[in-house]
């Protein structure tokens, strides 16, 4: 029952109904604008908090678009052909175009790209010492797209690039991590100004309570005072509330009462009470569940305990369950508040999925495969063993997007995504990095067994390609390579390789004849 219900008689503070009525009135009003200033103000702090995170992804993505023109101006001076110079300059291009709009967009703000252009002193300065390097890049791309010029002037400039790409990368580090550290102080900030905002409503309940509910409380003795049984208002007040509530026997954990909200959350078989027992609602194959009878049979409680409920048709759902004990007609009980969680516990099933796997092929997604061939590495540096990774990508797969729609190009994706799984062991892994390319993580597995497992994997995907009558040409091109402990190399480091490797094998792909 509530305090106020259960307040002392004070006649001398009593107030007319009317006067309580407009107390209360300004209670509910104030309450209601610490209410709405305090989401007002959340809401701003966390459309805040998205720039934040558009900043850190930009600035980020800037660090891999430097080794990217890197790495293209690489590939046009060992370019083989025309058409294979003119497609890298193209990529240089569009990745020089977006790389100056990002570095513009970080210092001047880009409403585009969610950029807000407020950058503190320290972050400026970082900027300015990064400008040079950032000069010299863009020159140095520029030079390398202008013209074809003479070998010796193609390699000057790629020696450029590598030359002010370390001190880039360097400095693009240290702004992500302050832009990092201030979204961090931000998300702290909003969680002290949340503190504030929720103490100041306690307090105004607090005086709530003291200034209204008091006096409400003696009024309301004054009128039930020929009532000798509260447990009539008990009754009224634990039917009404929103929070399933159980009372159970603490020595039989029959169920001596349940609230409407309990006999809609666990079903009609509660309301029978003289056979309703807490056991009947309990899963038993989860220790959870028996974990929580050993101690509540001890006389222990609990606050927010995860179970899992079975309804009275069976079915089956997940709570917080609050256990407190009182005295109740006599005798010991447990009071149970229970909470339906299922619906919150399917949400964060359903976003720990989408940070975990690629949406259209259902692997693994880039951030979660680079972590898993971390910890493969790191494996293999502790325990020893082989680990060969390889750098997969589909042939074609603009030309069917171009010719035959991006569903076809879609249905190609997925189609390479089962060919690959189709052949892999349970402790390997296929990643989608993003595109056309999937990266493989094999474990004890040599080269040679590596390439006969990628020739069956391009057969699987020939017969799918065959089963589906599909009118476009399907394959890929790989590139494979062990990891050496003793190289020191980092995931980003083997993937690079086997991508060169894959490069060289698609060119060697090209020359060849086409089979009729």
């Amino acid at each position: 029952m509530p305090p106020c219900l259960l307040a002392q008689n004070n006649r001398r503070a009593m107030l007319s109904a009317g006067q309580l009525r407009r107390r209360y009135i300004m209670a509910l009003l104030l309450i209601a604008i610490l209410t709405v200033a305090a989401q007002g103000v959340l809401q701003l702090l966390f459309a805040d908090q998205k720039f934040d995170s558009h900043l850190i992804n930009v600035a980020g993505r800037q660090r891999m678009l430097s080794q990217k023109i890197t790495a293209l101006s690489y590939y046009i001076a060992t370019a083989e052909s025309a058409d294979a110079d003119a497609r890298d300059r193209q990529k240089l291009a569009a990745a020089l175009s977006l790389w100056e709009r990002s570095h513009v967009g970080l210092l001047q703000g880009n409403s585009e790209m969610g950029l807000p252009g407020h950058n503190n002193t320290d972050v400026v300065k970082l900027f300015a010492d990064l400008q040079p390097h950032h000069e010299a890049i863009v020159a140095a791309a520029g030079a390398i797209l202008s013209a074809a010029g003479s070998a010796a002037t193609l390699a000057q400039n790629i020696a450029t690039l590598k030359e002010h790409e370390a001190d880039f990368l360097a400095g693009m580090n240290e702004i992500v991590t302050r832009y990092d550290r201030e979204a961090n102080a931000k998300v702290e900030f909003a969680r002290w100004l949340e503190l504030g905002l929720m103490s100041t409503t306690l307090l105004v309940l607090a005086l709530t309570a003291v200034f209204i509910c008091a006096p409400a409380t003696r009024r309301i003795q004054q009128d039930m005072k020929d009532l000798a049984d509260r447990e009539e208002d008990l009754e009224r007040l634990y039917s009404a509330s929103p929070t399933a509530l159980l009372l159970v026997s603490s020595h039989t954990l029959t169920i001596l009462h349940a609230n409407q909200k309990a006999i809609e959350l666990l079903g009609v078989a509660v309301a029978d009470k003289s056979t309703a027992n807490l056991r009947t609602f309990l899963d038993a194959n989860h220790d959870a569940n028996r974990y929580f009878l050993d101690k509540i049979s001890k006389g222990e409680t609990f606050n927010e305990y995860e179970l899992v409920l079975l309804d009275a048709r069976a079915a089956v759902f997940e709570t917080l369950v609050s256990v407190r004990t009182i005295s109740f007609s006599g005798q010991t009980v447990f009071v149970l508040g229970i909470t339906n969680i299922s619906e919150l516990k399917r949400a964060q099933e359903t976003l720990q999925h989408y940070a975990t796997f690629d949406e259209l092929t259902g692997l693994l997604n880039r951030r979660t495969g680079l972590m898993m061939l971390g910890k493969s590495m790191a494996k293999v540096r502790r325990d020893g063993g082989l680990l060969t990774v390889c750098f997969v990508d589909l042939d074609g797969l603009k030309a069917t997007n171009d010719g035959f729609g991006h569903a076809a190009g879609d249905w190609l994706i997925g189609a390479a995504a089962k060919a690959l799984t189709g052949g892999i062991r349970s402790s390997d892994a296929v990643v989608r990095l993003g595109g056309d390319e999937f990266l493989l993580i094999l474990h004890d597995c040599s080269l040679e067994e590596g390439s006969r497992l990628l020739g069956r994997a391009e057969t699987r995907l020939q017969a799918i390609s065959a089963a589906e009558l599909k009118p476009f040409p399907i394959g890929f091109s790989y590139g494979l390579t062990n990891y050496a402990p003793e190289t020191d190399a980092t995931p980003d480091d083997l993937i690079s390789e086997a991508d060169s490797l894959m490069y060289r094998a698609k060119q060697e792909k090209k020359r060849l004849p086409a089979v009729s």
